[in-house]
């Protein structure tokens, strides 16, 4: 005769229990989504707070790496010039090349001056621009070239005879360094690494 009573009242309350059992996972649901929805944004937020280069900067910097690029080259045209010759007078070489690049390229002139010997032909020249900084003040960049020499013979200035090395490596690599003085690029150094041919 009790059991039925109890069995009554146990069935009222279940549907309470399972309300609110219902309540504590919806609750829970809700908590993580809040979660999750606040990683997503702290994501999204994190990335923003590395501001990407504005459309000026990147100008800028493109802007910079075609006069470091015009700078080398500059040189370089300067220098074959230079060496068709056996000096550096009568050239621009001195608005392209400062410093140690500058010392290293007239003292080879007077090497092969000395010796008589000047370059005929053609050196042809792959670089790019392989680090820039413009940032700071002086801006500075490095740069990395194939140099070839495979068509650019020494000849004695007075016969023309090619007394070009025989068998030396003509296609090497030669990193650069280059920096603004005033307003102006100029190659400040470049070390040649005849032992990374390209």
């Amino acid at each position: 005769m009790t059991s039925a009573p109890l069995t009554n009242h146990t069935a009222k309350r279940t549907p309470v229990r399972r309300y609110a059992v219902a309540a504590v996972a919806a609750a829970a649901l809700l908590s993580l989504s809040a979660c999750s929805n606040d990683s997503k944004d702290s994501d999204g937020n994190g990335s923003a707070t590395t501001a990407p280069a504005s459309p000026t900067e990147d100008r800028a910097e493109e802007q910079a790496r075609g006069a470091v690029l015009a700078a080398w080259r500059g040189m370089r045209a300067e220098q074959r010039k230079a060496y068709a010759v056996g000096q550096a007078s009568k050239t621009d070489l001195k608005r392209f090349a400062s410093d140690k690049a500058l010392a290293k390229i007239e003292g080879e002139l007077f090497q092969y001056r000395q010796a008589g010997v000047i370059f005929k032909g053609q050196a042809d020249s792959s670089v790019k621009v392989t680090a820039i900084n413009v940032d700071q003040s002086p801006h500075k960049a490095t740069l990395k070239e194939c140099f070839d020499t495979t068509h650019w013979k020494a000849v004695l200035k007075d016969s023309g005879k090619d007394v070009t090395t025989k068998n030396q490596v003509r296609r090497y690599t030669v990193t650069g360094t280059a920096r603004t003085i005033g307003k102006r690029w100029m190659v400040v150094d470049f070390d040649v690494d005849k032992g990374r041919p390209c």
